[in-house]
């Protein structure tokens, strides 16, 4: 099973509309789980690497037992096709339960996480908020999908 486990809540309308209509889209190949985990707190009153290290300890409770696919902008660029193969094989030769997309929050990611991560891919040079980098893997999810069925990806 795939899952994206993101730090901070989802609150955008907009985004949400979007996430649930891929999630449905993607639901004809495959389940994915969306997991939001909370803010570790005020920004204002802890240090941004205390900030981290709460982040890393909530996130790190999902990482046994599974692929983790760190999301960073220093991470990979791949092309949808060069994603779709790595994730495929991903899925049939990691040998675990889970694959999971890991989605930092307003401060980014603990350094821990890279010792924890099997994969370091980036969405792009650009930063995203923590909602639309869950709107895009789930874009690039439902192209992998049509890809590796040898549908149409392109409207």
């Amino acid at each position: 099973m795939t899952r994206i486990i993101v730090i901070g809540p989802i609150k955008s309308e907009f985004i949400l509309l979007g996430i649930n209509q891929y999630l449905k889209w993607i639901g004809k190949y495959e389940k994915i789980k969306l997991i939001q985990i909370p803010l570790s707190g005020d920004l204002n009153k802890l240090s941004p690497y205390e900030y981290k290290e709460k982040d890393f300890t909530r996130i790190s409770d999902y990482f046994s037992g599974s692929y983790n696919i760190v999301m960073d902008e220093n991470g990979e660029a791949l092309t949808s096709i060069e994603f779709s193969k790595f994730y495929e094989k991903a899925k049939s030769t990691s040998g675990k339960k889970f694959i999971n997309f890991l989605i930092g929050g307003p401060l980014g990611h603990s350094k821990k996480i890279f010792n924890y991560c099997d994969k370091i891919i980036s969405l792009s040079k650009f930063t995203f908020t923590h909602e639309l980098s869950v709107l895009l893997i789930l874009e690039q999810l439902f192209r992998a999908n049509k890809i590796l069925k040898n549908e149409k990806y392109h409207y």
